[in-house]
């Protein structure tokens, strides 16, 4: 049986010249958490399965020395698996961000615009490298995807199918509605989506209480849950958090 993860996240806006880790909710309220390097520290601390980085201004070039360093301290100075995404545009963005310490690549709407982009990351680092992102909301049952601003319309189950056929590791779906929220997950399309898809899926946005875990891992076949807020403000860490699923009788991992 494959083992359950937890997977905080950091999400990375630049102000003035410097990177710092903040919480949205939404995703458009801003809530700043602190230093990155630092907060990937804490994690490591708390037995973090792996780190979930973000770049989240519009239109970073990924490709400077600022983002090089950061992310040279943050390889260098912890020892997580770290899977970075945010702004990539092509196989020359991924090659830059492997070379720099990511260990798995996180794609988002260039999965959509430019769908043989995967194939072509694939080619060279292999589908254990490729995790595929995906903002979406629900209205009457159906499902809209956030690409460029704008809200797609598409059918979500033939969407993940050519995602997996297209050598897809990973997917990680994010409910911005719920995100921030703290009102708990979105289970039934956890629960769904994890049943259609034969690579592990990941899910995001709503997390408050280590129930909140412990009900989607129950309730559903996700392999891991990846939380901002979560972590960043809680009391409760990845260490706690990770002995209250096992005391569910969840199998989790351990590290």
């Amino acid at each position: 049986m494959v083992k359950k993860r937890l997977i905080p996240k950091l999400l990375l806006k630049r102000i003035d010249k410097n990177f710092i880790t903040v919480s949205t909710q939404q995703f458009l309220k801003h809530k700043i958490v602190g230093d990155p390097v630092s907060q990937a520290k804490i994690y490591e601390s708390q037995l973090a399965d792996e780190l979930v980085i973000i770049f989240i201004d519009n239109n970073i070039k990924l490709k400077n020395n600022n983002i090089k360093n950061l992310l040279h301290r943050m390889s260098s100075e912890t020892f997580m698996p770290l899977t970075i995404g945010g702004g990539i545009k092509s196989l020359d963005d991924v090659k830059f961000l492997m070379d720099n310490g990511s260990d798995k690549i996180l794609i988002n709407k260039q999965a959509y615009l430019k769908p043989k982009i995967i194939s072509e990351i694939v080619k060279v680092y292999g589908s254990q490298s490729v995790v595929i992102s995906i903002d979406y909301v629900v209205k009457k049952n159906e499902y809209f995807i956030k690409i460029k601003n704008k809200f797609i319309r598409i059918n979500m189950s033939k969407y993940l199918k050519k995602l997996e056929v297209s050598g897809a590791g990973e997917v990680l779906l994010t409910n911005i509605n719920l995100d921030g929220s703290e009102r708990g997950l979105d289970i039934s399309s956890a629960k769904k989506f994890s049943k259609e898809l034969d690579i592990p899926l990941l899910i995001s946005g709503g997390c408050g209480l280590s129930k909140h875990f412990q009900d989607c891992f129950l309730k559903t076949d996700v392999e891991g849950i990846a939380s901002g807020t979560f972590f960043a403000f809680r009391d409760q860490n990845p260490l706690q958090t990770r002995s209250q699923i096992k005391n569910s009788g969840i199998n989790i991992r351990i590290r």
